[in-house]
């Protein structure tokens, strides 16, 4: 590939492109931009999905990768924003990124789509794909990403590879970016066309091929300064080209630009109620790659799994090594194909495989993979493009969550005698009825706890109790925050509450943030009981979990002994919710990650285990 555009460089061909000829600004991204000037959480995240251009491979200096030149470039024009960039490198190109930006992933355990920026950059992996296939990923990736969120603000960027520099060269746009161009044009998208920003400044003569990039795909930090100046260019145009809204507007999605492109590509989970289960399987294991919060594990042959559905692929997710079983796998009823395990495997690598496309996405289908050999199978789930049955369909929440807590190892809690000293008006309320009004104080773990639905617990124990439960949470943040400049009016006062309930990760270890909230609150609501909860959930470094004791450790130091002693000295409830909530996941001989949607919260059952804790605790 270097000699090709050595060669390329030699023939000496005229380039008239023009200095801003390499983007489209199209309908802006005037969401992003409201969210970045009216930052209120500090912590604005741009998610980046691609390859390992987007990941800087072979740079020196790392700032240089064009994803932190554009967190850059949009700090320039707003200052103010706290800024991260989050970046998701995959094999797959555009084909995969449709399933990892679905909308849920439990077991993948990545929260991808959570920003409100994505910059889609697949050209590089997309090189072996038929363009055909290629534009159906993309355009099905571009309507996944809305779906998610109707506010995301969406951007395509291409970067060179050497098939797109012959086609600059011979004076064709590559055809690769002449339908990728189509689908921005039909979603009004802004397209950074980088390839072209390096083509033109190669074949000018400026730089040399093989000075832009060693490999024709990924730059050198040379390389990466000419799609430095290219972001810096476009983004200030972005900017520009848009008046900053007063508030995001949803997008609204047009009929797709193919009409076989299909928009339901999800990561159905292994452990999803319509997937069948027969044979040796272990549930809940750890993984030994990330992301994967945990797999489904099998040992040699005879291992089964089944899924009907609706859609036009199935696909399957799983970690592959050396040494693992091969599958064999049917669909419809199909005679049985073999899928081993790659030759080249020489350690656990993700692997994303496609296993029928092309079906009719409207009728029944079914797939059944099963172990063929010796070794581990490792799952992860599978990939599907169209849906499934809901085994929840028609419930409530209460049979809802009493579903997927039926599914799970029973809690046994007994919570301690007294507990009710500090909480009279709550109690009584329980137990003789009328309204309590309850908010719940903190960060995201909070909204976990809210999430859990433990309130309806509480009615079904306590039915003339109507509680009204508000969620006051804000995102990674805690008492530090909630005490400075009378924030308990916006948080906590307006709301009335009989019962304040504080709790979540992210007060910083700082019990005496905590009181001032407490005395912040009762200085204008004296009766306004209150409720102090320790830390659950969290990254595997949190304190809380790096150093748990079932019993609060009174010979040092600790937040959660400082959390007893502000509860015993301002008067409040008191619940050491790590104790219980950590040794329950010990004792389920299940990974952690059996109970997290990602790196730090809860999924559905880890907020049944926070839920029932609540109602063991509120049982009297």
């Amino acid at each position: 590939m270097k000699r090709l555009m050595v060669g390329l460089l030699g023939l000496g061909v005229a380039w008239s492109a023009t200095a801003a000829d390499f983007y489209e600004v199209r309908g802006g991204i005037p969401n992003s931009l409201h969210f970045l000037k009216n930052d209120r959480v500090g912590n604005q995240y741009l998610f980046f999905i691609g390859n390992s251009v987007l990941a800087g491979t072979g740079l020196k200096d790392a700032n240089l990768r064009y994803s932190a030149q554009m967190k850059k470039a949009l700090k320039k024009h707003f200052p103010a924003a706290g800024m991260n960039e989050t970046r998701h490198m995959q094999p797959g190109g555009s084909w995969f990124g449709l399933y990892r930006c679905s909308r849920g992933q439990a077991v993948f355990g990545e929260v991808i789509c959570s920003g409100h920026l994505a910059i889609l950059d697949f050209a590089a992996d997309d090189r072996a794909v038929p363009v055909d296939e290629a534009k159906l990923a993309i355009e099905g990736l571009v309507r996944q990403v809305t779906i998610y969120r109707a506010t995301h603000s969406r951007i395509l960027v291409y970067t060179l590879t050497p098939e797109m520099l012959a086609d600059y060269k011979a004076g064709r746009t590559p055809e690769y970016i002449r339908v990728s161009e189509r689908i921005a044009d039909h979603y009004g998208i802004p397209s950074l066309n980088l390839a072209k920003a390096a083509a033109r400044r190669i074949l000018a003569g400026e730089i040399a091929a093989e000075a832009f990039s060693a490999d024709g795909v990924n730059p050198t930090d040379a390389g990466a300064r000419i799609y430095a100046d290219a972001v810096a260019e476009f983004i200030d145009a972005l900017v520009a080209a848009t008046p900053i809204p007063d508030k995001p507007a949803p997008v609204k999605l047009p009929p797709p630009l193919f009409p076989a492109t299909d928009d339901n590509g999800r990561i159905v989970a292994y452990e999803d109620p319509e997937v069948k289960r027969a044979g040796g399987w272990k549930p809940g294991q750890a993984s030994p790659i990330g992301p994967f919060r945990h797999v489904l594990v099998a040992d040699g042959p005879g291992a089964s799994l089944s899924l009907k559905f609706k859609g036009s692929e199935i696909g399957i997710l799983d970690v592959a090594d050396k040494g693992g079983a091969d599958y064999e796998y049917a669909v419809d009823g199909a005679p049985f194909r073999r899928l081993a395990v790659p030759k080249d495997a020489t350690g656990p690598v993700l692997r994303a495989v496609s296993l029928a496309k092309g079906l009719d996405r409207a009728a029944d289908h079914e797939l059944v993979l099963r172990t063929a050999s010796a070794g581990a199978a490792r799952m992860g789930g599978f990939l599907l493009n169209g849906t499934i049955a809901d085994a929840h369909a028609g419930m409530d929440t209460l049979q809802r969550i009493d579903a997927i807590y039926a599914a799970m190892d029973p809690i046994r809690y007994t919570p301690p005698a007294g507990r009710f000293a500090n909480i009279p008006k709550t109690v009584e309320k329980l137990r003789a009825g009328g309204d309590l009004r309850m908010v719940l104080l903190g960060d995201s773990i909070i909204g976990n706890t809210s999430g859990s639905s433990f309130e309806l617990l509480l009615m079904r124990d306590y039915p003339k109790c109507k509680i009204i439960k508000i969620a006051s949470t804000r995102s990674s943040t805690g008492c530090k925050y909630y005490r400075e400049e009378n924030r308990v009016e916006d948080y906590v006062l307006r709301h009335n509450p009989d019962l304040l309930v504080i709790g979540g990760i992210s007060n910083g270890g700082d019990a005496e943030a905590v009181r001032s909230v407490v005395q912040q609150v009762r200085a204008k609501k004296p009766d306004t009981e209150v409720l102090l909860l320790t830390p659950v959930f969290g990254a595997m470094r949190d304190e809380h979990i790096k150093t748990w004791t079932r019993e609060i450790d009174t010979t040092k130091s600790n937040f959660r002994w400082d959390m007893q002693k502000v509860a015993a000295e301002e008067k409040c409830a008191f619940f050491d919710m790590t104790g219980p909530w950590w040794e329950y996941i010990q004792s389920t001989g299940m990974t952690p990650g059996w109970f997290m949607g990602d790196a730090v919260h809860a999924n559905a059952r880890g907020c049944q285990i926070i839920g029932r804790l609540l109602q063991a605790w509120f049982r009297m």
